[in-house]
């Protein structure tokens, strides 16, 4: 018996690397992508995320689902206190509600569908927007589904209007991909870090289907709380736009109608219908966030709408700091498909580019190109001069382009060489690295800085304004190396991980 156990015991051990071995290699031939839980739609509020107004210091606003059988709801807010009953106090307002079914529409052209919701049933929407609310304040907020069935209590501080006091933001390139398995170590790790900020920049492709309401479940609840506290200022990218299924069995690239479903945003009267909740300007004290649809590329007028709002809102605004986020970077670092010349958008950048550099814009916050990249133009004086650690650059612009998301592009050949003649010097370079970006906003200064994935910073630098220097860029010192797939780990591409 003894001698039968020991052979046993010994097969087994035999056994068990070589049964690891094989489940390794399979996965490694034929990745196969887990079907993730898809949270229905109750009589109880989910998917709750707020968004800022044009005038965060006095309001904002936040939307929610529910099934349909939810037509008239509400929303409750009193000022956070130390009281045990802090809720007795609590004003009620009405929400407004829309029907919806996921898996089809209707536009120009008539009746289409999304195949990625075939069967998914109608739901409710709801959004409110509390007003009037005091600066720099806590508010506790609630929100209902059906009668008396209420969210967990929530908080969130508005934003200051003394532009004296210093606060900083978060900004997220792409996360796309893994946005069930990845995306919400990533969020969560930078609120971590940051749990004081304002607010959080998404620079689109916060999905990688823009109709699936499967993604939108799982990127939403990646926030969960997050999303109730920390606005979230949401820039439209490629992936947030999809096909939509004509019934004469022709496509239509367009915005999902998840995006003005889910998102209560700015709206821009001046501007079409189209862009209406993608192009907007948020306002906190001394800095200006301007929000631009570049994926609205492939109508020239509609870009050129936005440039001309963006021009008008620039030359009205008296923030010392000046802030615009797009998607499709200005100037491309990755080729797309891979060892093509890169996915340049010149349109994008004939139109935005002057209106940018005719006002000195501070700093450009950009996604799509799945890489890390820093840039900047000069002034006359420095226009041919990389910022560094050791000197000071006069700057009209600085341009980043990050990915926050495991899907990552190598950089290009010739970099940003063929932009050498707008005068823009390219000073960071990162392949392999989703990170994660802290802007703090402080009286004469902004500072940046980002993150890698388990908090080590890989790139920071100052901008400073007074009026001895003008506008100057400083570079900080001790960076860590420039991360390429060369000197980095083994990256396994993204198409088994759960979104």
């Amino acid at each position: 018996m003894k001698n039968f156990l020991i052979t046993l015991i010994a097969s087994t051990f035999l056994l068990i690397p070589t049964l690891f071995i094989t489940k390794v290699v399979r996965a490694a031939q034929s990745p196969v992508k887990a079907i993730t839980p898809h949270i229905r739609a109750s009589s109880w509020p989910d998917r709750i995320i707020v968004t800022p107004t044009p005038t965060p210091a006095s309001s904002f606003s936040v939307t929610w689902r529910t099934d349909k059988t939810v037509k008239n709801t509400h929303g409750q807010i009193v000022k956070a206190s130390p009281n045990a009953r802090y809720d007795v106090n609590a004003k009620e307002f009405s929400a407004k509600t829309y029907r919806t079914s996921p898996d089809k529409g209707i536009n120009s052209q008539g009746q289409f569908s999304y195949p990625s919701n075939t069967g998914l049933p109608i739901v409710s929407y709801h959004s409110l927007t509390f007003y009037n609310l005091q600066a720099d304040t806590n508010y506790n907020y609630r929100v209902e589904g059906a009668s008396g069935k209420w969210s967990p209590w929530q908080q969130i501080k508005t934003a200051p209007t003394n532009t004296e006091q210093d606060f900083e933001f978060l900004y997220f390139g792409d996360a796309q991909n893994g946005i069930y398995s990845h995306w919400p170590l990533m969020l969560r790790h930078a609120w971590q870090h940051a749990p004081k900020a304002k607010f959080a920049v998404y620079a689109g492709d916060l999905v990688n289907e823009g109709a699936s309401d499967q993604q939108w479940s799982n990127w939403l609840n990646a926030g969960q709380f997050i999303h109730r506290s920390l606005p979230a200022v949401l820039v439209a990218g490629n992936h947030e736009y999809d096909w939509q299924m004509q019934e004469n069995k022709q496509k239509n690239w367009a915005l999902s109608t998840l995006w003005q479903d889910q998102f209560t945003l700015p709206l821009s009267p001046s501007l079409p219908k189209a862009l209406q909740e993608t192009a907007y300007v948020t306002h906190y004290p001394d800095l200006d966030v301007f929000v631009l649809d570049s994926e609205a590329q492939g109508n020239i007028a509609l870009l050129q709408a936005q440039a001309t709002w963006l021009d008008r809102k620039l030359q009205n605004s008296s923030a010392k700091w000046r802030i615009v986020t797009l998607h499709h970077p200005i100037f491309s670092s990755c080729g797309m498909p891979l060892g093509t010349a890169g996915q340049d958008e010149p349109d994008v950048r004939a139109a935005f580019l002057p209106i940018m550099l005719k006002h000195n814009v501070d700093l450009v916050l950009q996604g799509h190109d799945h890489a890390y990249s820093r840039g900047s133009i000069g002034t006359e004086k420095d226009l041919a001069i990389a910022a560094s650690s050791t000197s000071l650059k006069q700057v009209k612009s600085v341009f980043v382009t990050t990915v926050a998301g495991p899907k990552t592009y190598p950089v290009k050949p010739t970099r940003w060489d063929e932009y050498r003649d707008y005068g823009v010097t390219l000073e960071r370079i990162g392949e392999n690295t989703p990170t994660y970006q802290i802007v703090k906003k402080s009286n004469q200064q902004l500072s940046y800085q980002a993150f890698m994935g388990d908090g080590t910073l890989y790139d920071a630098f100052t901008l400073t304004k007074n009026k001895a220097e003008g506008k100057t860029i400083i570079v900080a010192n001790d960076l860590p190396p420039e991360r390429m797939f060369n000197n980095t780990g083994l990256y396994k591409t993204h198409y088994d991980l759960a979104e």
